[in-house]
């Protein structure tokens, strides 16, 4: 492919992961408008764009730069999408529900949930970064993952989101709590068998039976 006189590199194996980046503004802009039923489905919307964009990227024949610029560019737009944009749905969850407290009290217990929730996804993809390097130096595939990988919240976000929804139960009350297990989950070294691409693909029928649920879903 030719060149480009822009930084970066392009090609169609990077597409799905710039795709999740705006998906993930999507949201953010949402969330930040309170509308928190789009914000969680523009959520779902960058975790299916990340599920394949590794497959489409090992496709590809790739230089050692591009192969490094994409585990990079991954990383940085799961962090966008899965470590800032579910803090920015937490931000607007609080605040909509003015469950925050009352002067700096509430104003800190909103920031040490969202920078907690925030640092360790951060970390969890740094760690990643490092170790992906090293197997793809070493000419080997990752069989499992270390801690809970962050694009999981692109499911169990919503999951949550939809029973709280379901059974009339406010969301507040549970999603502080869901971020800092999220947290938790994110920097355990436990190790998590990597999902096959079958798998994977068997799980798009119910990512997109929740998205139509909660599409369908009124108000909040």
């Amino acid at each position: 492919m030719k060149k480009l006189p822009i930084l970066g590199f392009y090609g169609y194996w990077v597409i799905l992961t710039y795709f999740s980046v705006i998906a993930a503004a999507a949201g953010i802009y949402n969330a930040l408008n309170g509308n928190i039923k789009i914000a969680v489905v523009c959520l779902m919307v960058s975790g299916i764009c990340d599920m394949f964009d590794g497959s489409v990227a090992r496709m590809a024949d790739r230089t050692d730069q591009e192969k490094g610029f994409g585990i990079q560019i991954d990383s940085l737009a799961d962090i966008i999408g899965f470590g800032i944009l579910p803090a920015v749905i937490g931000y607007a969850i609080f605040t909509g529900y003015s469950v925050s407290g009352s002067g700096y009290f509430g104003a800190a217990r909103i920031v040490t949930i969202i920078s907690v929730y925030v640092l360790a996804a951060l970390i969890r993809l740094a760690y990643y970064n490092v170790t992906e390097a090293e197997l793809q130096r070493k000419d080997e595939k990752r069989k499992y993952y270390e801690g809970l990988p962050v694009t999981s919240v692109a499911l169990i976000v919503p999951i949550v989101y939809s029973a709280c929804m379901y059974w009339n139960f406010p969301l507040w009350r549970v999603y502080n709590k869901l971020l800092l297990l999220l947290s938790l989950a994110f920097v355990m070294k436990v190790k998590i068998p990597k999902l096959k691409l079958r798998y994977m693909i068997g799980l798009c029928p119910v990512g997109l039976s929740i998205v139509i649920y909660i599409l369908l879903l009124k108000g909040f």
